[in-house]
């Protein structure tokens, strides 16, 4: 008797116990950024058709529902989801694209009848984090269900749910007697509450214990909570099926994952399937065994006719329905590297056990289109090349230091190493533009005459260092702003060593914090690791008008109520490089493009407007390039694990492959000059002002005050000059 009491308290304890806190574990999600469309905007370019079908839109002839759109000659419809932001919830709602070609000409809210600017289009799921159990669940609240859906629960799973006391006795004899004939557990008869007691407290093994120790749990559950509360509870652990490695679990998650719906949305159709998959999920699969799902729903259908919970013409009605569910598609991590990127900065605050449980929205900075075409031109470009070469890719918005894409690897799966972040290798020819930049503030203008003349530097240990061109060949005096365009290397390292090591070593820790380096010639070249994280932000510089912006990859961070709990508070700029002077360097790194060592990139589809720095290591072991315009910076890296030669140079290894990035999601655009920016006519052949007497001319911008100001002699003739001597006599 006492024993039986103490086990009465305990399981009393234990039940009382799960209304005070959350019951379950909800998995945490993270999400990319959202997508703000506008009129403008190229739906190629962005991806749209790839991001509909990520998120789950449908096609559809005639657009009714939530999560439906059609394309037609004119351009598109759209039947936004609902989705909950940070900011609040936003309805589901109608809108219309016009479209031309593939650019988006006008929006119209059709709700409204009127153009909009914009509209937002959710962000999309890249990955889940799961406790031990891999349950996905969304809690909803019993208010939310219609009532078809409780009815049809009623009738299927407990019709005397409102009148028994936690478990039913007529049911109870029946499935007693039912066991007995059968020599064993084969009939539960067990009540809603009683199956909510055995999956929250006790195990699925069928015995006449654990079947006696459920029934008096249920009568204490009973006693504890309302009906409308146990109805509540049940309704959110009921056990619905998997996707992938999850389970399924809840009705709520259950219309999202079949249906794309609310559990408020669904129709009665959907709700008799629901309750009719409860008692056997796998054998009544509508993926699966979409024939026995039917007959299941019917059959609940007709129990629901039979009790007069619909009427006979809507049973007629709704049985003759097809199933219509969405595929499922198992939300694995879309973008691996970068959401083990994001987990390993958040994971002092928010541990992986604490995530497994805890129902977090995480808001990333990504965007999904850029992450795919990162992904799958990677891989592409490195197909047929050597096995052992790897590869790594940055996208970034170098006016916020948002990371839009991140590729760690061409195999995630083979390789965990995040190389975007962490690989540190020689930059080569990257540190050009850097070189060229200190040059220009310490009195040097693009037109400058520099020497490409074969050099010998002796170096600390005695030795002599005599760096070459990559071409093997000298040209001679050359503009500064040709030397740059194609990566002259003796006349970088005469320049660099003339303005002084120190200076270019002050400007690198200006941009480049906490990176070790030795003040040695060969830093001229590129003597300096960095990984491809620390060259976006160095270019990322030379995107937005000098300034250096940290890198930014989580947007907010919301917990299972939709409270907000960090926000990403911005504002890590700080002005490093002057304006004016990047300005310049920019207009040679477009000529990279257009005529010098990127030329071929032009092959791949990129247009004017981009800049781009190829850069190559010794023994050609890494392939680096850099393309960017005002707001976006592809950076690509190609190397060996072992740092072994790989044979491939900036052109012809990292290029073509940041090119085709660049191609799919870059949109040129033309750059302001700084006030203080003139342009004017030079003669190339001295550099000075083009002459009425100049065979060729090209347009050079320079700081005011820096211009030349003698006017080019170059093919005047011999006697004018003469006579112009004679004068200034």
């Amino acid at each position: 008797m006492l024993l039986g009491t103490v086990a009465a308290l305990d399981a009393y304890r234990e039940i009382k116990k799960i209304g005070t806190g959350t019951i379950w574990n909800i998995p945490s999600r993270i999400y990319s950024r959202e997508l703000t469309i506008t009129p403008g905007m190229d739906t190629e370019r962005i991806g749209l058709e790839g991001r509909l079908d990520r998120l789950r839109y449908r096609p559809s002839q005639d657009v009714k529902a939530p999560g439906e759109y059609k394309w037609d000659e004119q351009g598109l419809t759209i039947f936004l989801h609902p989705f909950e932001y940070s900011r609040g919830k936003t309805e589901a709602a109608l809108v219309r694209l016009h479209v031309s070609g593939s650019r988006i000409t006008r929006i119209i809210s059709i709700d409204d009848a009127r153009d909009i600017d914009s509209f937002v289009l959710e962000p999309e799921c890249i990955a889940e984090i799961f406790d031990e159990r891999f349950e996905d669940r969304t809690i909803v609240s019993l208010d939310e269900c219609p009532a078809f859906l409780i009815d049809a629960l009623i009738v299927t799973e407990d019709r005397r749910f409102h009148e028994h006391w936690g478990m039913d006795v007529r049911s109870m004899i029946r499935a007693t007697l039912a066991n007995l004939r059968a020599g064993g557990i084969s009939e539960g008869g067990s009540t809603i509450t009683q199956q909510l007691i055995k999956n929250l407290f006790l195990t699925h093994k069928r015995t006449f214990g654990r079947k006696f120790k459920e029934m008096w749990m249920a009568l204490i559950m009973d006693a504890v909570y309302s009906k409308h509360e146990i109805m509540e509870m049940y309704i959110n652990e009921i056990y619905m099926g998997r996707r992938g490695y999850s389970g399924i679990y809840g009705l709520g998650r259950a219309a999202r994952v079949f249906f794309d719906k609310e559990i408020s949305e669904i129709d009665l159709a959907q709700a008799a399937l629901l309750a009719g998959i409860i008692r056997a999920p796998n054998r009544y699969s509508p993926y699966l065994y979409p024939a026995d799902a039917i007959a299941r729903r019917n059959t609940v259908l007709e129990l629901m006719k039979d009790s007069q919970m619909i009427a006979p013409d809507v049973f007629e009605e709704v049985r003759c329905k097809p199933i219509e569910v969405i595929p499922i598609k198992p939300t694995l991590k879309r973008a691996p590297y970068f959401v083990d990127y994001i987990l390993g900065k958040i994971q002092e605050q928010y541990p992986a056990t604490r995530l497994g449980k805890g129902g977090y929205r995480i808001n990333t900075t990504l965007d999904m289109n850029m992450q795919q075409t990162a992904q799958t031109l990677l891989a592409h470009g490195l197909k047929t090349k050597d096995d052992r070469i790897e590869g790594a890719v940055i996208i970034n918005d170098p006016l916020t230091g948002d990371i839009l894409a991140m590729v760690g690897g061409k195999s995630y799966i083979s390789s965990q190493f995040n190389r975007a972040v962490y690989i540190r290798r020689h930059i080569g020819s990257l540190i050009k533009p850097l070189i060229y930049y200190t040059a220009l503030r310490r009195g040097y203008t693009l037109s400058t005459f520099i020497d490409d003349s074969p050099i010998t530097v002796p170096l600390e240990d005695n030795t002599l260092w005599e760096p070459e061109n990559f071409d093997k060949l000298s040209h001679g005096r050359v503009m500064l702003r040709d030397a740059l365009i194609h990566s002259y290397n003796q006349a970088t390292v005469q320049m660099g060593l003339t303005i002084g090591l120190p200076f270019v070593a002050e400007e690198i820790r200006s941009i480049l914090h906490g990176i070790a380096f030795q003040e040695n010639p060969s830093l001229l070249l590129g003597a300096l690791d960095c990984s491809p994280m620390e060259v976006a932000i160095l270019f990322s510089a030379f995107a937005n008008q000098g300034y250096r912006v940290e890198p930014s990859c989580i947007e907010s961070i919301v917990n299972d109520n939709g409270t907000l709990l960090w926000k990403d508070p911005g504002g890590r700029r700080k002005q490093v490089f002057d304006p004016s002077a990047v300005y310049l360097i920019n207009t040679a790194l477009m000529d990279v493009v257009t005529s010098g060592t990127a030329r071929a990139s032009q092959m791949y589809g990129i247009s004017g407007g981009i800049c781009g720095k190829t850069g190559t290591t010794n023994d050609l072991r890494d392939s680096w390039f850099v393309g960017f315009t005002k707001d976006l910076v592809v950076t690509v890296w190609l190397g060996n694990d072992e740092f072994k030669p790989i044979g491939l140079t900036g052109s012809s290894g990292a290029m073509p492959i940041a090119s085709m990035i660049l191609a799919r999601v870059a949109q040129a655009e033309t750059w302001s000059a700084p006030a203080d920016i003139i342009f004017c006519s030079i003669d190339p052949v001295n550099g000075e002002l083009a002459g009425r007497w100049s065979s060729e001319k090209i347009n050079v911008p320079y700081i005011r005050g820096t211009q030349p100001t003698v006017v080019s002699d170059v093919g005047v003739p011999r006697v004018l000059k003469f006579f112009r001597s004679v004068f200034k006599e």
